[in-house]
């Protein structure tokens, strides 16, 4: 890792744990410097001002989040595992930023206009994995066979319908840590695009 990435990295380490604590609008320059163990002046030069940082805290986990995801889909054998693992990770890596977001609120809502093309890029690459994972489904034989007009719209509503599992409305967060509400979602999906030849041999 070159310096320039190491200085960086330490600085954003520490200023996660100031906004997660503290919220954006609270959080100076100075105190960021002195988590991070630098001088304002290393602050200024790898970041014109506190905006800047906080997107790059912001970017830097959704690039964790979708780390931990392609991880966790490519360690899984079939479509449907795949995409049950990709639902699993996603809903973890949320339940980890739980607190850190909840803090942050406020600000999100005041920041959107700053972070909505972060936000936008990531429901893109998740859009993008669903659609590598119902291709190779396809290709397999696992899932019917689906023109790209169709794989898009399926990766779309796959992606939307999975975001509603990170906003339930009655169930706490710990308890979307079991597999249940994951099997279900993925069994109702795989219902509609499931290949029943293979299916039937399976069974």
């Amino acid at each position: 890792m070159e310096k320039d990435e190491i200085v960086i990295e330490e600085i954003l380490s520490g200023a996660k744990k100031l906004f997660g604590k503290h919220g954006l609008k609270k959080t100076t320059m100075e105190e960021i410097a002195t988590a991070a163990g630098k001088g304002k002046s290393t602050l200024y030069y790898y970041f014109p001002s506190k905006n800047e940082i906080f997107e790059a805290v912001v970017e830097d986990e959704m690039k964790n989040v979708v780390k931990r995801i392609r991880e966790a889909v490519n360690a899984s054998l079939t479509a449907k595992e795949k995409l049950k693992a990709f639902l699993q990770a996603q809903i973890t890596s949320i339940i980890g930023f739980h607190s850190f977001r909840e803090v942050l609120f406020d600000d999100l809502l005041a920041s959107m206009r700053m972070l909505i093309w972060i936000k936008s890029r990531y429901e893109q690459i998740q859009i993008d994995m669903i659609k590598e994972i119902l291709l190779g489904g396809c290709q397999s034989g696992e899932f019917k066979d689906m023109s790209a007009d169709r794989m898009n719209k399926m990766s779309f509503v796959m992606v939307t319908a999975f975001r509603g599992l990170h906003f339930p409305l009655s169930v706490e967060l710990s308890e979307l840590q079991t597999n249940e509400y994951f099997d279900e979602m993925i069994d109702m999906l795989i219902a509609g695009i499931g290949n029943d030849t293979v299916k039937k041999k399976i069974e």
